[in-house]
């Protein structure tokens, strides 16, 4: 046997050479593709020849609030693994689905009962010792080494992070990814000193995009017309009422509190994962939260009122007053943001707390709205424009004129001043002046109010912004790549002992908290800036480029949006995967409280595609990377830099981010 597999992989290894031959004459494309799919295949194979003989592993499973320990089990593949649990406390479960088991644990008592996960009515077994073989069926047993096992019995608050890793080795994903890793890393080198017509230096042109309004009435008139955009507000608000009222009235297990899994797994999965990539700050269009504010400033949800205030073509109601011109920028967004995610564990483990901070963004931009001009809480507030904000440069939809020329001639700034067809831009901008799509909320207003139709939606290719303007959206842009990694560590890794530092609700660990608080914003606000403002000082000397160092490091945090972009996909995707049975089951009962109004409160618990959860993760992971070192190779060449450079001057940043992607990969898939 083990003749014939060498004999295959033999076979494998000579037509991958004459794929070699071909490439050369291949697209840049699709030889990049190659480059990475090869070299990520080649350790996967490889690792293949140290598998070890079976043995048996006998496995004692101490179950506590909030933890498993061990926290990780290694083994090799066709291990067989004897396995026994205790609890320290309450009744916990081992909950393994992909090898179909339920463990039952109570305190106190040695026998355990054995649940199926894919029929839990089956009759149980009740046994001391578990035993189960370390492998997969068929193929996947060569592609999936890593699997989740969880609490499927609610012990508390923090429930959701009680979890573990079980490691197959060899790890066929961890050495392919890593192969790709590198794969990235020789296109980054390659693309330095070649450029080809597909790799354009400036994919940020509107000139190069197509326009979707143009030839698409339909889609034109519905752009134009307030009632779709109305509609889907109040849609989003019926929505909206519903988290609030469940959250804070509904059962405490947030499990199974519709309020905070249609916040925390549904809506941050979209918003990541669909709406931001797609369409930027297409959430923005239809949010609920500046709803209020603007009927009292606008008196009107539909037809705009002409008039004078304070310079703009229409009558608003309420102060008025200018936004102080110190807070015009991202920082007190940055310090609302960063408040909210160093509370995020506890408004997700608590609903009532979740409820009532959903409650106060609804309040707020309301109560702003009657003191300040416009939409000051989204323009210089809202954590959702903190993230959504920057990610909006990665998104394929984006809002610009048709022609520079016509904006140049036109006088009169309706796009930004407003008249009878259209409102004033809630967010401040003229359409002629704007080059990025960060502070565009996409309220459609300059589309209604252009005259000579020059404004429109255009579609481009993904990630194509680069530039950052100031240094407050560089902080900016390292906040969300910093509390991105945080987050993983927190929510997704398996450390009891570091989630005893946010756990504040039953344990009320308030010194560690503390430390984890000071932490985070040491962290966010000065470690990671400071090291990315060293990397800026380091390719400067390697280069001896005459660019300034503030020049250098607006550029690194500009590239680093792809990265940070691909990165929170791999943190939200398992927070709506593993979920998404209890989205089902609460959809039926709403608040908890023993209804079923379409029959599916009792539906068993299933993980939407767990096997595949690393591998998507690890792809994403390795696509953010080539996404960023394109992006910063870009940066310099439209700046006409030669090619020796830009190899030194990207270097600093490319091996920072290089050394990220390792760790993460390591994390995710081992």
């Amino acid at each position: 046997m083990a003749l014939f597999r060498k004999l295959k992989i033999t076979i494998f290894m000579l037509r991958l050479m004459e794929s070699i031959q071909f490439m050369k004459k291949a697209p840049i494309r699709i030889r990049n593709v190659f480059i990475v799919l090869a070299l990520g295949l080649i350790p996967a194979i490889a690792c293949q020849f140290f598998t070890q003989e079976p043995v048996d592993r006998y496995i004692h499973i101490r179950n506590f609030r909030y933890g498993k320990d061990p926290a990780v089990i290694r083994c090799n593949r066709g291990d067989r693994l004897h396995l026994t649990f205790s609890s320290d406390d309450t009744g916990h479960s081992f909950f393994l689905e992909e090898f179909d088991i339920d463990v039952k644990v109570s305190p106190a008592v040695e026998e355990v009962t054995v649940f199926s996960t894919r029929d839990p009515s089956d009759k149980p077994i009740i046994t001391k010792e578990l035993t189960i073989t370390a492998e997969h069926p068929g193929l996947l047993n060569y592609l999936i080494s890593k699997s989740q096992y969880r609490c499927h019995v609610w012990c508390g608050p923090m429930h959701a992070f009680e979890q573990g890793k079980l490691i197959i080795l060899p790890n066929t994903l961890l050495c392919f990814s890593l192969g790709s890793l590198l794969g990235v890393f020789m296109i980054f080198l390659l693309g330095i000193f070649r450029r080809s017509a597909g790799d354009p230096v400036s994919p940020d042109d509107p000139s190069n995009w197509r326009d979707l309004l143009k030839r698409n009435k339909l889609l034109k008139k519905l752009v134009q017309s307030r009632w779709p955009q109305i509609l889907l507000m109040f849609f989003a608000l019926t929505l909206i009422y519903i988290v609030i009222m469940t959250s804070i009235f509904g059962t405490k297990m947030s499990g199974r509190n519709i309020g905070v899994l249609l916040m925390w797994a549904v809506w941050l999965f979209l918003i990541i994962v669909v709406m931001t990539p797609l369409g930027g700050r297409v959430w923005c269009t239809i949010c609920p939260l500046p709803i209020f504010g603007d009927l009292i400033q606008r008196g009107s949800l539909f037809t705009p009122r002409t008039g004078k205030t304070r310079g703009y073509n229409n009558k608003f109601f309420g102060l008025s007053l200018p936004w102080p011109q110190r807070l015009d920028n991202n920082w007190l967004r940055i310090i609302v943001f960063l408040t909210l995610a160093t509370f995020s564990t506890t408004m997700v483990a608590s609903p009532r707390v979740s409820g009532l901070v959903i409650l106060m963004l609804l309040l707020l931009p309301t109560l702003m709205a009657g003191i300040f001009e416009l939409r000051a809480f989204c323009r210089y507030v809202c954590p959702v424009h903190a993230f959504v904000g920057p990610f909006a440069g990665m998104s394929t939809l984006a809002l610009r004129n048709r022609s520079q020329e016509v904006c140049d001639k036109c006088k009169a700034h309706y796009c930004e001043k407003g008249n009878a067809h259209g409102w004033a831009c809630p967010y401040g901008i003229n359409v002629g002046e704007m080059k990025e799509s960060d502070k565009c909320g996409l309220c459609l207003e300059c589309i209604r109010s252009c005259t000579y139709d020059n404004v429109s939606l255009f579609k481009r290719p993904f990630a194509s912004e680069r530039k950052i303007g100031s240094m407050s959206d560089a902080w900016l842009s390292i906040a969300i790549f910093t509390i991105a990694i945080i987050y993983s560590i927190l929510y997704l890794g398996h450390w009891p002992e570091i989630r005893e530092y946010i756990n504040i609700l039953d344990k009320k660990n308030w010194d560690l908290f503390g430390i984890y608080t000071a932490t985070l914003w040491s962290m966010v606000l000065f470690f990671v800036p400071g090291l990315f403002f060293l990397l800026a000082r380091a390719g400067q000397a390697f280069s001896s480029v005459k660019l300034r160092t503030r020049e250098i490091f607006l550029s690194y945090s500009g590239s680093l949006l792809p990265f940070s972009l691909l990165l929170w996909m791999a943190f939200v995707l398992p927070m709506l995967f593993v979920n998404i049975t209890f989205v089902i089951q609460s959809a039926s009962d709403p608040f908890g409280w023993g209804w079923d109004f379409f029959g599916t409160a009792n539906t068993p618990w299933h993980q939407f595609m767990p096997r595949y959860i690393p591998w998507i993760q690890a792809l994403l992971i390795v696509l953010g990377l080539n996404l960023s070192l394109r992006n910063i190779l870009r940066s310099w060449r439209e700046k006409e830099l030669k090619p020796l450079q830009q190899l030194w001057l990207s270097l600093p940043f490319a091996l920072f981010l290089m050394g990220v992607s390792v760790g993460l990969l390591l994390f995710f898939t081992n």
